[in-house]
C-alpha cells in the first residue's frame, strides 16, 4: 500500500513538473515570438528620389529607422534627394530595422584649379576635363604662341593654380593668336550630340554659342545637332575663338548630313 501511494505521489509530482515546464516553455516562446515579431514583416518603401525630410516621415510611419551613411554629387539628380538605399525597395524586414541611405549633395564638391599657363588649348581642355571642370569662352590676343594659354579666368578674373573651385565650373582661356590673324576650319556639327559638338568646337579653337532645342527633345543628352550658325560648308574658315550656335532635335528626319564635295566628285567619276 505504501509503495502504491509513493508511486502515485511520484507521478503526481512528475505531472506537476511537466506542466510547469510546459507553461514556462510556452511563455518563453510567446515572449520570443512577440519580441522578434515572428511572422510579421515590413516591406521597405522606395525612397529613391525623395528629399531626406520626406523620406524620414515615411520611414518613421512604418516603424523603421534610417541612417545617412554617405553623400555623392550627381548633376543629373535633384540636390538633397536619396540616390541609393539599403535594404532595397520592397525588401521585407522586421520592425525597427535600419535603412541606410546615400544622399545627393546640395553643392558640387570642390576641386583644385590646375595650372594651364603655356600649355596648348587641346591639352588645357583635357586637363580641365580631368579635374572635373569645363572649358568656357576663348579669347585670342596678339602673341607669338598660337593656341597657347596665356591666362586662365574664372568669372572674369584670373584664377591661380591650386585655388579650390566648384566642380563643373567653366574656365575661360586667353590664347595667343600667333600674330598671323590665321583662321581655323569650321567643323560640321550636324548629327553630333551636345557633348560631342562641344568637344569638336574646343578642338577647333571655337566655343559653343546659343543652344536651341526643338519640341521633339525629351532628353537633352540624346538630342543631336540638325543646324548650326555659321552654316557649315566644305572649306569654310572662321576666326578662332568665335562662337557657334547649335540647334538640337531628336527627330532623325531633320538631320541632313553634309556631302563632301571631293568625295561626291570622285564617286561621279568612278566607272561602274
Amino acid at each position: 500500500m505504501i509503495e502504491f501511494l509513493r508511486s502515485k505521489l511520484f507521478f503526481k509530482h512528475a505531472a506537476i513538473a511537466l506542466a510547469v515546464v510546459a507553461v514556462v516553455l510556452w511563455c518563453a516562446f510567446k515572449f520570443i515570438s512577440t519580441y522578434t515579431l515572428h511572422g510579421k514583416t515590413i516591406e521597405v518603401p522606395n525612397l529613391k528620389g525623395k528629399l531626406i525630410k520626406d523620406a524620414a516621415k515615411t520611414i518613421e510611419q512604418m516603424d523603421l529607422r534610417y541612417v545617412v551613411i554617405d553623400s555623392i554629387y550627381d548633376e543629373d539628380q535633384k540636390p538633397g534627394t536619396i540616390v541609393e538605399q539599403n535594404p532595397s525597395p520592397n525588401f521585407k524586414v522586421k520592425q525597427n530595422r535600419t535603412v541606410y541611405l546615400t544622399v545627393n549633395a546640395v553643392n558640387p564638391p570642390k576641386v583644385q584649379m590646375p595650372n594651364l599657363i603655356d600649355v596648348s588649348l587641346r591639352q588645357a581642355s583635357a586637363m580641365l576635363e580631368t579635374y572635373g571642370l569645363e572649358t568656357g569662352n576663348l579669347k585670342y590676343i596678339p602673341d607669338y604662341a598660337f593656341n597657347a594659354v596665356l591666362k586662365q579666368l574664372y568669372k572674369g578674373r584670373e584664377i591661380k593654380p591650386g585655388t579650390l573651385i566648384m566642380r563643373n565650373s567653366k574656365i575661360d582661356l586667353v590664347l595667343g593668336d600667333g600674330l598671323k590673324g590665321e583662321k581655323v576650319p569650321l567643323p560640321s556639327l550636324l548629327g553630333l550630340t551636345r557633348k560631342e559638338a562641344e568637344s569638336a568646337l574646343v578642338a577647333a579653337s571655337l566655343v559653343p554659342g546659343a543652344e536651341v532645342f526643338d519640341s521633339s527633345v525629351k532628353d537633352t543628352s540624346l538630342a543631336k545637332v540638325y543646324k548650326q550658325t555659321p552654316v557649315f560648308s566644305n572649306g569654310a574658315m572662321i576666326n578662332p575663338g568665335r562662337s557657334v550656335d547649335m540647334f538640337f532635335t531628336q527627330d532623325a528626319s531633320k538631320i541632313k548630313l553634309p556631302i563632301n564635295d571631293s568625295l561626291a566628285t570622285n564617286e561621279e567619276n568612278t566607272p561602274n
